[in-house]
């Protein structure tokens, strides 16, 4: 089987479920955004600075961005339900959140992203993650399970900000 498909040489791309719409249409804005924030969440967790309970973390939010993106790119929401982010899931950010913020400093200044590699890539996924966030909340009329990965997304930023302050520290 070739990888290339010629398919979309005219700007168009299927969703899932066989619906063609354009390239640039909303929907593949946002999941191509999670798409990119993916990868760069593969990088992070290979860096040296990174624990393996960060390392365990991002591959658990790498498996929900799967699912994601699912949500984006499903052509029949009907389906959608079997790709939904649990309230456990935003909850686990969270925790993972506060255990890190708990070691750290207060903030007194404004951070500037590149204490070190880590760190940088750690804001780069941060920034792409907000990315993201601003083409889902693009969509008009997002269901359920849309919002409710728009609000894990939202959370995921605070948990980049918050992994890259720590990596600063190593």
């Amino acid at each position: 089987m070739k990888i290339y498909t010629k398919t979309g040489d005219k700007g168009y791309t299927s969703l899932i479920g066989g619906k063609r719409v354009k390239k640039n249409d909303r929907r593949v804005e946002a999941y191509g955004a999670l798409d990119e924030l993916d990868s760069f969440i593969g990088l992070l967790k290979n860096m040296p600075e990174c624990s393996q309970d960060i390392k365990n973390t991002l591959e658990t939010i790498q498996e929900r961005l799967f699912y994601i993106n699912c949500l984006f790119a499903l052509s029949d929401q009907t389906k959608s339900a079997q790709y939904a982010i649990k309230d456990d899931d935003i909850a686990l950010i969270e925790k993972k959140i506060d255990e890190i913020s708990g070691n750290l400093p207060p903030l007194t200044k404004f951070l500037i992203p590149g204490e070190n590699i880590a760190n940088a890539v750690a804001n780069i996924c941060r920034t792409v993650c907000r990315r993201a966030e601003r083409r889902i909340y693009a969509i008009s009329n997002m269901s359920e399970e849309q919002q409710q990965a728009a609000i894990y997304i939202n959370r995921l930023s605070d948990y980049f900000f918050t992994i890259g302050r720590i990596l600063a520290e190593k």
